[in-house]
């Protein structure tokens, strides 16, 4: 499954350029981020709370049409303390995104968009003591909105599954609500 989604994130960087030619829009936002209301799902009556977390991450978007953009992007979620275990955990995710842009006319706030990513989560713990573990299914659907321009807001909720196969627990859940604030490049 990991090659699968990441060979379909290289074809959509690799294709993307060719549909936003005729726009000539290309965008990178680099985005630092809060992580709020974490918890991880791992198969038991409840759920663990997870500690508020920084989030660095970079996205590059393709206009294919003046609204709709297309892209990837990377996202680092450090590690913070899982509540009632000795872990910290913390969560790389690699994904294909799209946003709509809707023009406001507003000076301060230039747009709003809807967002939604979908790729590959990669866990982490600390310590780490040679678990193994596997990748699974990372999704993420929100909002955000351009101030004055070159600024970016976004509220995201996500989800980034991951698999232990030989520990106590296989399958990990970790759904967040993230805040992101960001500096946006137009091409």
């Amino acid at each position: 499954m990991k090659k699968g989604l990441l060979a379909l994130l290289l074809t959509v960087a690799l294709v993307a350029p060719v549909f936003a030619a005729d726009q000539g829009a290309m965008e990178l936002d680099i985005k630092a981020g809060f992580n709020l209301m974490s918890k991880i799902d791992w198969g038991r009556p409840y759920d663990l709370d997870v500690d508020p977390a920084f989030t660095a991450g970079v996205d590059f978007f393709y206009y294919v049409m003046p609204q709709l953009a297309i892209g990837a992007g990377i996202d680092y979620i450090f590690n913070s303390e899982v509540k009632k275990t000795m872990f910290k955990a913390g969560w790389t995710n690699i994904y294909a995104q799209a946003k709509y842009v809707f023009e406001t006319g507003n000076d301060i706030f230039n747009n709003i968009y809807p967002l939604v990513q979908v790729g590959v989560g990669m866990l982490r713990l600390d310590p780490d003591d040679g678990i193994e573990k596997e990748t699974g299914l990372y999704w993420g659907a929100g909002v955000g909105t351009t101030i004055k321009e070159n600024f970016v807001f976004e509220v995201l909720y996500s989800s980034s599954k991951s698999n232990i196969p030989d520990g106590p627990i296989s399958d990990v859940t970790y759904s967040t609500l993230q805040l992101k604030v960001g500096y946006k490049f137009v091409f």
